[in-house]
């Protein structure tokens, strides 16, 4: 099967668009200067690139004859789970963005635990992304 090269380009973007809002959210986590800046970048790249073209492929995937169920489920839990992460981060960079400039900690350096949190679903969102790539197109 030939993998679609946007297919492609999306997998490894999304590697680099994780590793801004790791070093964005983490770095601020550890007391340095909020990249606010990094992070809104990396936020409008993924909705106008990645979010895009993943829902485009979702129709595609809901359609194919080629698919389990299963699979299916899965493409759907993690496309859900991409969703409701993305959204959430856009609310909480919003919060951390307001908080610049009033002399006080960014909303990541004061909910610490729920950073974590969203770090970790991030990071299920992203590598389950993966392995639908892996298991579509190199198994």
């Amino acid at each position: 099967m030939e993998i679609p090269a946007f297919s492609i380009f999306s997998a490894i973007s999304e590697l680099f668009v994780t590793a801004g809002v790791l070093y964005s959210v983490i770095s601020n986590l550890r007391g340095e200067v909020f990249r606010w800046k990094l992070l809104g970048l990396v936020l409008v790249f993924e909705l106008t690139v990645n979010i895009v073209y993943m829902t485009q492929r979702a129709s595609a995937a809901d359609s194919s004859a080629e698919l389990s169920t299963a699979l299916k489920l899965f493409y759907a839990g993690h496309g859900i789970l991409s969703l409701i992460m993305f959204l959430t981060l856009c609310g909480v960079y919003i919060a951390a963005v307001s908080d610049l400039g009033r002399d006080r900690e960014t909303w990541f350096q004061r909910h610490r635990t729920a950073s974590w949190v969203l770090i970790f679903f991030w990071m299920v969102s992203v590598s389950t992304g993966e392995a639908i790539f892996v298991l579509r197109y190199l198994v």
